[in-house]
Formats: C-alpha cells, structure tokens, sequence
C-alpha cells in the first residue's frame, strides 16, 4: 500500500503547540512534520498507523482541532 499524507494547516497562534507534539510524536517513531508553510503532515503507511497516529495527536495536543483547518 502506499502511503498517504494527512494535513492540516496550523493558525500562527497554536505554532507552538504543534512543534511540541510533533516532537513528542516523532519521539515515538511517528512521521511526522511541521512543515514551513505551517503545515502539519501525518504519513500514513496503514490503518493500524492512522488510528495510533490519531489517538497519540489526541493524547500529546488534546485541543489540536481547535487549531488547524483542512
């Protein structure tokens, strides 16, 4: 299967936010990134990937939706 990219674009104000859990998460092994132009990105290889990519954004940035948009 080949991989997919999840994004979401970060208000300037939650920057800091999403720098922390995007270490956190990368520190668990996750591939992720926040890219220059504010760009949260999340690779998705699998099912199982996307849902424990979901539950750990949740558990390391609880508010994390009130911050990006599509």
């Amino acid at each position: 299967m080949d991989p997919e990219e999840w994004r979401y674009k970060v208000r300037p104000e939650c920057l800091g936010k999403a720098q922390e859990a995007v270490a956190q998460m990368r520190a668990l092994g996750m591939r992720v990134e926040l890219r220059r132009d504010d760009l949260l990105v999340f690779t998705i290889e699998d099912a199982e990937v996307d849902h424990r990519a979901a539950e750990t954004l949740e558990r390391v940035w609880p508010r994390w939706r009130e911050c990006v948009s599509d």
